[in-house]
């Protein structure tokens, strides 16, 4: 007779030990679009460091282009040819030692994003000041092509955004940070503007009126490199040329790029010994720096591969000149670590279409990729315990405009009205395909309903769960720009103001439980958009689920106390300690729906299993090593521990256990604590309430100097912002709340959700900057809610 096995029964594994053995199971999270439209597949076997600073990425980049034998694969929205990689070293020199070390058998190939105006990204200059290394080395070694964005929509306002460098197509460099200004940053986020002697453009902050000099011998115009008369000697070769000077300006006397301005560039004067105007930077003495806040990583193994196709693929679309040749397939990469990652892209139609001629193929349905919004969708579905999010931007569709209404704010008259103009200009003017996106358009991608439905299990399912997200307090850039104003209005609608605003939504879904708890069979009502119930919910009771921070730092330079944002430029989601998104992908439209912006990230799952207690109830559950100690580091040093800078060292059990509820509630006393002590000392930083109201019954205005009770247009009694001039005439802080800043722990701060209530400051300056097309939020199916949460919360963990 023959003997089956049971099909329901499960055979122990034993090992040599005589032991049983232990396994690990996970969910799948790879990106598989139909008709293989994803970029990549997952591969095993890489090696991957993260990079918590631009100080730190620098250093490692450094002594890998020392290791260059063939090729230097460089691509970024913005590439600066004397950005600062280590005191004294600019990008420059460093690439020119390659190409010495290399006697010319090295190729560098640099990718930067043909800028479009209002934007200044230096992409010109910098392919100007490259081309000096071939004439050193007397070989075309560099070659350098500025990509256009190929969006399908509105072209002019979208960029070819990735960040990537590739040495010898077996060190790969991805994240968020370009080899650019401003980056070079460490732990402890110094606001000194010449610290580390920075200088000009790498002196950094441009939320602010410049108010120091440039010493106009340490800078160079290198447009004086290619202009038609730039290489003419005069009074009979007695004196020399622009191009010679500028050529030794920059190879002998460590010369930095002239600073931009509105109207134009400053330029030489002859010889370049003078320039014809004061050249403005930031006064180290009045002003701080904006330090910077990012996420990179150095990737070796397999994929490597698809991160040097994605350069060349690129490359091979628009620079026909010189055409790189494929890399080898993963398959064929050595597999020196344990971790498995698919690259991620976000790219138009438009742009695979130019890959797949650019490779001497037919395109045959070519779609726009959204790899990487399918990846954050996917980890936020199978999320268990916490999410941690750094992200530049949190824009995403919220519903309706909570002012739609409502006239628009005073301060919209004071805006800057020339760069309003220019973006009505290009918001009119015909772009490729036919393609436009309207001025009125509202934001379209679902994270944060993805966010606000997986707090909606947790909360329908009585689950402790949590979201941290850490965002820069408003866009960089100055307060009265129009593009600025705009964005800190769709990201307030998209975090507190909007019908379906992220706080909106859970007050929804705290307001369903309610009333489930009454019994009451139609509590899905509340999810109509015409149901104001979720109003009677305090929005206190929003921050059991959710924690919304900034970051934040001060010094005292002379007789005056200044505090500055800590610019959060990173791309990155955490899952649970156990999945890692990062690279260059905003939370907004323009990166995320694939026809616009183009965006390079990678999803990390290390095999590397260990158990910890991350829910701090002494349960050991499994994490997976690089995501657990990534988040563990990218939390030490926005508390101040790594960078010993005032550390919050109540914090340290909330670095160990994160989905805690005594970690959030934890982390959110020290930034509210933080945010109240800050307020006391600056009256002008983004705030709750009008500093110009003791009784803190008004709200604070986009400029919070903004007097409400003097509201009206043209309200020349205001006191002044950074971004004008006059504030830096004098000292800015409050006397009487400077003592409390030495009581400030860490660099978190609380996000003031109440700034800007009420107001409409949406200049209708042309969306597409951040959003897509005006698609309504409707009510969710309740079925397939209960569905979604029975999938998403197994009695045990997943990944016992």
């Amino acid at each position: 007779m023959e003997s089956r096995a049971n099909p329901a029964s499960v055979h122990q594994i034993i090992t040599e030990a005589n032991t049983a053995a232990s396994c690990t199971a996970t969910k799948w999270v790879w990106v598989s679009q139909e008709e293989d439209q994803h970029f990549a597949g997952a591969t095993s076997g890489n090696t991957v460091k993260p990079f918590t600073t631009g100080k730190a990425y620098y250093a490692n980049l450094l002594a890998a282009l020392d290791t260059a034998t063939t090729e230097v694969l460089i691509a970024g929205w913005q590439v600066n040819w004397d950005a600062m990689l280590a005191p004294g070293v600019r990008l420059f020199d460093a690439l020119l030692k390659v190409a010495k070390r290399g006697k010319g058998d090295i190729r560098i190939v640099v990718m930067p994003w043909d800028d479009s105006a209002p934007v200044q990204t230096f992409d010109d200059q910098t392919k100007s000041v490259f081309a000096l290394i071939n004439e050193v080395v007397g070989k075309d070694v560099v070659w350098v092509h500025e990509a256009k964005s190929l969006a399908d929509v509105s072209v002019a306002f979208f960029s070819h955004h990735q960040k990537q460098v590739v040495i010898d197509q077996r060190i790969a460099f991805v994240g968020g940070i370009d080899v650019a200004y401003g980056r070079y940053d460490d732990a402890r986020y110094t606001l000194q503007a010449d610290a580390d002697g920075r200088e000009v453009l790498n002196r950094y902050n441009g939320c602010v009126a410049q108010m120091g000099q440039v010493n106009p011998d340490r800078v160079v115009d290198p447009d004086r490199l290619t202009g038609n008369y730039d290489n003419h000697n005069t009074l009979w070769g007695l004196v020399g040329n622009n191009r010679e000077a500028v050529t030794k300006k920059i190879l002998h006397n460590h010369a930095m790029q002239v600073p931009y301005v509105e109207d134009g560039f400053f330029s030489e004067k002859g010889t370049g010994s003078s320039l014809s105007a004061v050249l403005l930077t930031l006064d180290p003495k009045l002003q701080p720096r904006m330090p910077w806040q990012d996420i990179h990583c150095r990737i070796e193994g397999p994929a490597v591969s698809d991160l040097a196709r994605n350069f060349i693929q690129r490359w091979n679309a628009q620079a026909p000149k010189h055409v790189l040749a494929m890399p080898k397939k993963p398959d064929d990469y050595q597999k020196p670590g344990k971790c498995q990652v698919q690259v991620l892209r976000s790219a138009s139609s438009g742009l695979r279409q130019a890959e797949v001629k650019g490779n001497r193929q037919i395109p045959k349905g070519v779609k726009a990729q959204t790899d990487i919004l399918q990846a954050m969708v996917e980890l936020i579905k199978k999320s268990q315990h916490f999410i941690y999010i750094e992200n530049q931007f949190f824009v995403g569709a919220f519903g309706h405009n909570s002012v739609a209404e409502v006239a628009q704010s005073p301060m919209v008259d004071e805006a800057d009205s020339v760069e309003y103009l220019d973006q009505k200009k290009l918001a009119l003017a015909t772009t490729a395909g036919g393609g436009r996106a309207s001025m009125n358009d509202l934001p379209a991608n679902p994270i944060c309903g993805e966010v606000a439905m997986r707090i909606d299990i947790a909360i329908r399912t009585k689950q402790e769960f949590h979201v941290l997200i850490t965002l820069p307090v408003h866009p960089e850039g100055p307060l009265n720009s129009g593009a600025i104003m705009t964005q800190v209005h769709w990201t307030m609608q998209t975090l507190v103001f909007g019908d379906f605003s992220l706080l909106n939504r859970i007050r929804r879904s705290l307001a369903s439980q309610k009333l489930r708890d009454k019994k009451d069979v139609d509590d899905g009502r509340v999810y109509s958009a015409s149901n104001t119930e979720y109003l009677d919910i305090p929005i206190e009771e929003c921050f059991k689920y959710v924690t919304l921070l900034n970051l934040r730092n001060w010094i005292k330079l002379n007789d005056r106390y200044v505090t500055e944002q800590i610019y959060v430029h990173s791309k990155l989601m955490i899952v649970d300690d156990r999945y890692v998104i990062m690279g260059s992908a905003n939370i907004n439209d323009r990166s995320l729906l694939g026809t616009r912006d183009s965006e390079l990230a990678v999803l990390i799952v290390d095999d590397e299993i260990e158990r910890k207690d991350i829910c701090g109830n002494g349960k050991l559950v499994p994490v997976r090593k690089f995501a657990h100690e990534l988040r563990r580091e990218v939390w030490s040093k926005i508390f101040g521990i790594t960078g010993n800078v005032r550390p919050a060292t109540e914090l340290q059990a909330a670095i160990e256990h994160p989905a805690s509820p005594k970690s959030w509630k934890a982390i959110q006393r020290v930034a509210a604590t933080n945010a109240s002590l800050y307020e006391a000392a600056f009256g002008y930083i983004p705030r709750n309430k009008d500093p110009n109201d003791p009784g803190e019954e008004r709200t604070a205005s986009i400029w919070p100097v903004w007097d409400k009770s003097k509201s009206t247009k043209g309200n020349a009694a205001r006191n002044a912002m950074p971004f004008e001039s006059r504030f830096w005439s004098a000292r800015q802080h409050f006397a009487a709340g400077v003592a409390g800043l030495e009581k400030i722990r860490g660099f978190i701060t609380a996000l003031p959700i109440e700034w800007t209530t009420g107001e409409n400051n949406n200049l209708g300056y042309h969306t597409a900057l951040v959003v897509k097309n005006t698609q309504p939020v409707t009510a969710p199916n309740m079925s397939e809610r209960i569905e979604i949460a029975a999938l998403n919360n197994p009695k045990i963990d997943d990944e016992t």
